[in-house]
């Protein structure tokens, strides 16, 4: 289950790299440490918007629901979904099929157990480099936007290091970014999208035990901690 993430890149440079603005600027604070635990707020491009980039409370809720956002992720997490039941699960499949959306992310974590001890490695593109994860989404009846992210097999690196669980983020790629978000894609074309392989080259490395604190600095998550006996990229 990955319930922290990382988007500590500048609004300014997220919005050149990406070639697409914020729609209220103003709100967006980069962060080291996105904790999903907390009612945490992403930056996502959806299918009903996108032209600009939006806020998201991480952990999807029903269109419908009324009741507090703990207590909901209490009965069911919702932070990550698997692909192989999107299709499964009535909360998914609609979201999955009419409101698709981009997270916008710098990096996220992962760990690797060693001798009963617990090292969190930073998974990231290159400094600052903002990349998108599949998500889905809804929109509550206040106007609230809550997602998920969307899961695969590990592959490459991050099944080289992480051996606690099986599932790693799927990517989507920039020439795929508008396919993904078209509600007239062709449903079979979304499912070859989702089952692609990775092609970003993602580096990785151990990091400072202060992040499971979540007061670990930008620039220390960038500095690799050697720990003798764990794997190293």
């Amino acid at each position: 289950m990955y319930k922290k993430i990382s988007n500590i890149a500048e609004r300014e440079f997220i919005e050149k790299e990406l070639g697409i603005k914020y729609k209220f600027p103003r709100l967006y604070t980069p962060s080291s440490v996105i904790d999903g635990t907390q009612e945490a707020i992403l930056s996502i491009i959806t299918m009903d918007q996108r032209n600009h980039i939006s806020y998201a409370i991480w952990g999807l809720l029903p269109n419908n629901y009324e009741g507090e956002w703990s207590d909901f992720q209490k009965a069911l997490d919702t932070l990550n979904v698997s692909k192989e039941n999107l299709n499964s699960n009535g909360i998914f499949e609609e979201s999955y099929h009419k409101r698709r959306c981009l997270i916008i992310i710098t990096g996220f974590f992962i760990y690797h157990l060693h001798n009963g001890s617990l090292y969190p490695y930073y998974v990231y593109l290159n400094a600052k480099k903002p990349f998108y994860m599949a998500g889905i989404y809804n929109i509550l009846d206040d106007g609230f936007i809550t997602c998920s992210m969307l899961m695969t097999k590990t592959t490459g690196i991050v099944d080289k290091i992480q051996n606690l669980s099986t599932t790693m983020p799927i990517f989507i790629p920039d020439d795929l970014r508008n396919s993904w978000l078209n509600s007239k894609t062709d449903m079979n074309e979304i499912n070859h999208i989702l089952n692609l392989p990775n092609t970003l080259e993602l580096k990785a490395h151990p990091i400072a035990k202060e992040f499971f604190k979540n007061d670990i600095t930008y620039e220390s998550m960038l500095e690799p901690v050697y720990y003798e006996g764990i794997p190293l990229p």
